[in-house]
C-alpha cells in the first residue's frame, strides 16, 4: 500500500489544506481572520494580529482537536474505514496502524462525529426512498376484544421504543447515498 509510505510532513500538509482550502493550505486565524500567523513548535500557529493573538492548530475546532496520533495514522485510519464495505472494526484497525485498541476506537468515533455532523447538513434531492421500522417495547399480547386497550392514548404509549428511519438516494449520475437515522 503505497499509502504506508507518505511522510508524516505530506499528510500534515494534506490536513492543512483540508482546514484552510480558501487559502490552498495556508493557516489563518479563526478568530480576526488575519493571514498574518508565524508558526510555533509542534505544529502550532500563533495570530499575529495584536489585539487577537490566539494560538491554533490544524486540528483545533474539529473533532481531531488535542489528538496525540500523527498525521500519518490518522490519514491511514481515515483510509481504512472510509474503503471497507461495512465499516471498521476497532480491533482491526488497531492492528493495521499499530496502536492500541482504545486508540482505534477513539479514532473510529470520532470518523463517526465528523460524517455524522456532516450529514445533518445534507440535504437529499431527487428521487428518494425511506424504510422505517419501530424497535423494543413489549411483545403484542393476543387482540382479545374484552382486553382490548386503545393504544393512542398518551398514557398506554410506551417511550421506550426506538424509530430507525433509513434513507437512499437514487439517480443524479452517480451511486446512489444512504442515511441512517435512530
Amino acid at each position: 500500500m503505497e499509502l504506508a509510505t507518505i511522510r508524516e510532513a505530506t499528510a500534515c500538509k494534506w490536513f492543512m489544506r483540508m482546514r484552510w482550502p480558501e487559502t490552498d493550505g495556508e493557516p489563518y486565524c479563526s478568530g480576526c481572520g488575519t493571514l498574518r500567523c508565524y508558526s510555533m513548535s509542534r505544529g502550532r500557529f500563533k495570530c499575529s494580529a495584536k489585539e487577537c493573538n490566539a494560538v491554533f492548530s490544524v486540528t483545533s475546532g474539529t473533532v481531531f482537536a488535542f489528538r496525540k496520533l500523527s498525521f500519518k495514522k490518522m490519514v491511514m485510519a481515515i483510509w481504512l474505514s472510509v474503503n471497507s464495505v461495512k465499516g471498521k472494526a476497532a480491533l482491526q484497525l488497531s492492528r493495521e496502524i499499530g496502536v492500541q485498541y482504545k486508540t482505534a476506537w477513539v479514532m473510529l468515533m470520532k470518523l463517526r462525529e465528523a460524517i455524522a455532523a456532516r450529514r445533518d447538513t445534507m440535504m437529499l434531492e431527487g428521487e428518494i426512498e425511506i424504510d422505517g421500522k419501530y424497535a423494543g417495547g413489549h411483545i403484542r399480547p393476543k387482540n382479545r376484544a374484552e382486553d382490548r386497550i386503545d393504544r393512542r392514548n398518551a398514557k398506554y404509549q410506551n417511550h421506550k421504543r426506538l424509530c430507525a428511519l433509513a434513507l437512499r438516494q437514487r439517480g443524479l449520475g452517480r451511486p446512489g447515498q444512504t442515511f441512517t437515522r435512530m
